[in-house]
Parts: C-alpha cells; structure tokens; sequence
C-alpha cells in the first residue's frame, strides 16, 4: 500500500488565499475605524481640557 499525500487543488487554494486576503482586509479596515474613534476622543478630551484652562484663566466656569 502506497501512502500519498493529499494535495490541494489549484481552485481551492486560490479561495483560501482569497478569503486571506478578505480577513486581513476587514482586520485593516477595523484597525482603521478604531484609529478614527481614538483620535476622535483625544482631540474632544483636548479640546474640553483647553475650555477649562481658558474658563480657568478668566476665573469662571464654562
């Protein structure tokens, strides 16, 4: 008896390159949502502490 191995065909391979492709795409895409929703808070968060030093140095609240 003769053990081969199984091989994967041409077609099949090319899916799951594809479908690799595809994963690390919207791994990308999620990374750069996240990067958005970041840099959206830290300039709110900069922006609301630069209100309160300026409320600050007038000597009231905003």
């Amino acid at each position: 008896m003769n053990a081969t191995t199984p091989t994967t065909p041409p077609h099949a391979a090319l899916a799951v390159t594809e479908s690799a492709e595809e994963r690390r795409a919207d791994v990308e895409r999620r990374l750069d949502e996240a990067a958005d929703v970041i840099a959206e808070t830290l300039l709110d968060m900069w922006r609301r502490e630069q209100r309160a030093q300026r409320a600050a140095a007038r000597g009231g609240a905003s």
